[in-house]
């Protein structure tokens, strides 16, 4: 109540300041659902990209230290491949349809607005109109 009790750690390092902006100190614990996000990243992904990929890469960022949410691991997953230069071309459509969807997912209160504003400037950087 008074911060009596309050376990705020001190960050470390640049990674666990990105964490505290993101998820507050202390962050939660992990809690994603890896096999929910794989189907979440797939939707976003349009089905371009194969489900093994998507599941292989969603399970790596979950071993890392962030408390993704199902939506920020979806987000973050999907977004790996949205900056692959080689999967630009067939992902342009998926990638309007993804931030509709992020959109509906931030308003829903689903996922971190800071990883909503990162995954929107990296996608607007890429598949700007004219590139």
């Amino acid at each position: 109540m008074f911060g009596f009790f309050s376990k705020k750690k001190k960050p470390q390092n640049a990674l666990d300041e990105l964490i505290f902006a993101i998820y507050g100190n202390p962050p939660p614990p992990k809690r994603a659902n890896v096999l929910q996000a794989v189907g979440l990243a797939n939707v976003l992904l349009q089905g371009v990209i194969g489900e093994n990929e998507i599941s292989n890469q969603a399970n790596a960022l979950n071993d890392g230290p962030i408390p993704y949410s199902t939506h920020d691991l979806a987000l973050s997953t999907a977004l790996n491949f949205f900056k692959q230069p080689e999967h630009v071309p067939q992902l342009f459509e998926a990638q309007l349809l993804a931030r509709m969807k992020m959109l509906e997912w931030l308003q829903d209160g689903l996922v971190a607005p800071m990883l909503v504003q990162s995954f929107d400037d990296v996608l607007y950087k890429l598949y700007k109109p004219g590139q």
